[in-house]
């Protein structure tokens, strides 16, 4: 089956639009790939943590429970106060193979799915009662049918979704990979394959849906871990203090200083052979080869905490709600040829396995607000 990043996929989504039908997200004249970066107007005030795109364009979460999107020309609260209804701060967000939805988690357990296509919003909060932080997430497979997800928290506690034939989540038992140490980034490959790096400098990696983890690192690194980027298992990339970003290849760890002012990186987010990082000072960094990133600074002097490649824009996010954007050129861009994902260390991946098209006639080019809420279920692996 030929291989597809989830930009491909996200592109061929946004492709399927009718004719007549403004495309959500997208930009009314194609731009080249090296556009500047520019600030836009946010929806919040709130920090924003991290971001991701979708079917629909860009998202990201953040402070007090919101849920933000790009609606046709301008960015929109798609949700407010969280899941709950209690302003928790959201920490996390991932979204569907099919970019159909985004899940997202934050403070005191709190979990909350947003269908994109039905405007949905449901509360999975506090699982198996589990309500520390969730510090991040990570989601395989389509919206509604067989979603896989990953939450990990600030007990270094790893919980996994799987979504059953009745519309219910089932979990597993919780397992600790880094052994109790906070995980701060959750990335996975494969339905069952992905890496997880904590703040103790432990990085793990799973092949069979999260039951088991065997370090691969890093046992040189003396800084703090704040993001991870997994493409498979040879291809890793963790976002770290002093400007560096570490890069795997299956063997070995090396590291690589992006940024000659030592600033943190804070996020790095990898689509095949492109890639994009922020941190401190309002820096973003985009990855040009395997060891390579070249540096664009903005006016800004704020923390930059999620960073999205995306099929439309590209987008940064932090401090006071602060949103950069970028505008995403031809088929071509960040993406090589559209087919391989070869991650230019002779190792190719696919990021995601959705071949399938959204339509996007049920998205509206004014709002993506929530029009419908609900409550999700979940039930403990001995029920199946």
């Amino acid at each position: 089956m030929t291989q597809r990043t989830r930009r491909d996929v996200l592109r061929l989504a946004t492709a399927s639009t009718a004719a007549g039908v403004l495309t959500v997200g997208s930009a009314a004249t194609a731009q080249s790939n090296d556009t500047e970066w520019q600030q836009v107007e946010s929806p919040t005030g709130k920090s924003l943590n991290d971001a991701v795109d979708t079917a629909a364009g860009p998202f990201a979460a953040g402070a007090n429970g919101d849920v933000v999107a790009r609606v046709g020309g301008d960015w929109q609260k798609v949700v407010d106060y969280g899941p709950q209804a209690r302003s928790r701060r959201l920490t996390g967000i991932d979204a569907t193979d099919d970019g159909r939805a985004v899940w997202f988690v934050g403070g005191s357990g709190v979990i909350g799915e947003y269908d994109v296509e039905t405007r949905t919003l449901t509360n999975y909060s506090a699982p198996n009662g589990k309500t520390s932080t969730w510090e991040d997430c990570a989601v395989r497979g389509s919206a509604g049918e067989n979603e896989r997800v990953y939450f990990v928290n600030g007990s270094g506690e790893l919980l996994v979704g799987v979504r059953q034939d009745s519309g219910a989540m089932q979990y597993n038992e919780v397992v600790k990979p880094g052994g109790g140490s906070t995980i701060p980034g959750i990335d996975c490959y494969d339905r069952e394959a992905g890496h997880v790096a904590t703040t103790s400098q432990f990085v793990g990696e799973t092949t069979d849906g999260g039951e088991t983890w065997e370090q691969i690192g890093i046992g040189f690194a003396g800084g703090a871990f704040f993001d991870l980027a997994s493409q498979g298992e040879r291809d890793v990339n963790v976002a770290a203090g002093s400007g560096i970003i570490y890069r795997y290849d299956g063997f070995r760890w090396t590291p690589h200083v992006v940024d000659d002012d030592r600033r943190a990186i804070r996020a790095v987010d990898r689509d095949g052979e492109g890639g994009l990082a922020a941190g401190d000072g309002g820096a973003i960094y985009e990855r040009q080869s395997a060891g390579q990133w070249t540096a664009y600074e903005t006016d800004l002097e704020s923390k930059l905490s999620g960073v999205a490649s995306g099929s439309t824009y590209d987008v940064a996010v932090g401090d006071g709600g602060t949103i950069l954007e970028r505008t995403v050129g031809g088929p071509d861009s960040g993406g090589g040829d559209g087919n391989s994902t070869d991650t230019g260390d002779g190792n190719g991946s696919s990021s995601t396995n959705a071949t399938s098209t959204v339509s996007m006639d049920a998205f509206s080019v004014e709002s993506l607000s929530v029009e419908n809420y609900a409550n999700g279920e979940w039930i403990p692996a001995s029920e199946r």
